[in-house]
C-alpha cells in the first residue's frame, strides 16, 4: 500500500501537481496560490485563492521577491523544481509549497495567526477585532501592521475602528494623507471622509491649503465639492481677501464656475461695489461689464446706480 502511494503521489508531481497541505489544525486557513514572473516589472504577481463553504475570496499583488524567504531569483527561473517559502506579515506568517518552472508557480499555502498581533490591536483601543484565523488571515493580505495601525490611531481621526484600516488600505489612502486630515481641524473627520477625500483626489497641498484658512475652513463635503469643481486654495483666499469672508462654499464655487476670477472680485469693490451679493456678480460677469466699465459710470457721477441699471446703460453702448 505505502508503495502505490507513493508511485501515485510521483505521478502527480512529474505532471506538474503541487502537494496540498493537510493542516492538523482544522483553524489554520489553507488555499491555494499562483505566480508569475513573465512581466518586466520587478518582483512577482502573486495570487491567492481561499474557499470555505460557498464563499471564496481571490487576492493578487505584485510582491518584491525579497519578501518572499525562501525562493531565489534561481528557482523562478528554472525549468522545473519543487519550492517551500514563507511571506511574514505583523498579522502571522504565509507559508507556501508548491512547484515553480520558468517564472510561472502554484501549490497550496497555509496561514498561521501571530499569537500577539489581535491583543496588541486591542491595546492600540481597536476593540471590535475578531480573532479567528480566517479574519487575522485577511488583515495579513492587507499588510496591516502594527505600525499602520497605531499611526492611524495618533493620526487624530474620529473613533477608529479595525474596518477603517481595511477601508484605508484598500483604497489605497497613504498614512501622510491620513495625519493631514487628522490634523485639519475638525474633531469629527473620520477615516470615511479621509477615503472620500483620497478618491476624489483632494491631496495634501490642497488640504494645508484650505486648513490655513482659520476658522473659515470648510468642511469635508464642502471641501469634495470645491476640488471637483476645480476652485484652488488659492482662489478662496483671494475671494476672501475681496472682502467677501462670509461666502460659502456654494457661493464661491458659482463665482469660479462663472469664470469670475478673485482680479473682478478685487476690481468691483475698488470701484465702490464691495458689497454686491454672488448673483449680482455673475450677472455684472455674465453680461460683459468690466471693472474698468464701472469705474467709468461711477467717475462720472452715477456711483449710485443698481446693478441693472449699469448692466442696462453697457449693453445700450453707453460709456
Amino acid at each position: 500500500m505505502r508503495r502505490y502511494v507513493a508511485v501515485v503521489l510521483g505521478v502527480l508531481l512529474l505532471a506538474g501537481a503541487s502537494p496540498t497541505f493537510l493542516a492538523a489544525d482544522a483553524t489554520v486557513p489553507v488555499g491555494s496560490w499562483s505566480l508569475s514572473n513573465w512581466s518586466l516589472a520587478k518582483g512577482v504577481s502573486l495570487s491567492l485563492s481561499y474557499r470555505k463553504g460557498s464563499s471564496r475570496w481571490e487576492w493578487t499583488n505584485r510582491q518584491p521577491l525579497e519578501e518572499l524567504q525562501g525562493l531565489s531569483s534561481g528557482q523562478l527561473h528554472a525549468l522545473n523544481t519543487p519550492v517551500s517559502f514563507t511571506l511574514r506579515r505583523d498579522a502571522g506568517t504565509f507559508a507556501f509549497d508548491g512547484n515553480v518552472a520558468l517564472g510561472i508557480g502554484k501549490g497550496s499555502f497555509r496561514f498561521t495567526p501571530d499569537p500577539g498581533y489581535v491583543s496588541q490591536l486591542r491595546a492600540m483601543g481597536y476593540e471590535s477585532v475578531d480573532d479567528d484565523a480566517v479574519s487575522v488571515m485577511m488583515m495579513a493580505i492587507r499588510d496591516i501592521s502594527l505600525d499602520y495601525a497605531r499611526d492611524v490611531q495618533k493620526a487624530g481621526l474620529h473613533v477608529v475602528e479595525v474596518s477603517d484600516l481595511v477601508g484605508l488600505l484598500d483604497h489605497a489612502v497613504s498614512r501622510e494623507f491620513i495625519c493631514a486630515v487628522g490634523s485639519y481641524g475638525n474633531t469629527d473627520v473620520t477615516a470615511a471622509d479621509a477615503i472620500e477625500l483620497h478618491d476624489h483626489g483632494v491631496d495634501v497641498p490642497y488640504l494645508q491649503g484650505l486648513r490655513a484658512l482659520g476658522d473659515r475652513r470648510p468642511l469635508v463635503e464642502e471641501i469634495v465639492s470645491l476640488h471637483d469643481h476645480g476652485v484652488t486654495p488659492e482662489y478662496v483666499k483671494g475671494i476672501h481677501a475681496a472682502g467677501y469672508e462670509e461666502l460659502t462654499p456654494d457661493q464661491i464655487i458659482r463665482l469660479h464656475d462663472h469664470g469670475v476670477d478673485t482680479r473682478y472680485v478685487s476690481g468691483l469693490r475698488a470701484a465702490g461695489y464691495g458689497d454686491l451679493r454672488t448673483d449680482d456678480i455673475v450677472r455684472l460677469h455674465d453680461h460683459g461689464v468690466g471693472t474698468g466699465y464701472v469705474e467709468r459710470v461711477r467717475a462720472a457721477g452715477y456711483g449710485d446706480l443698481s446693478v441693472d441699471q449699469i448692466i442696462r446703460l453697457h449693453e445700450h453702448g453707453v460709456d
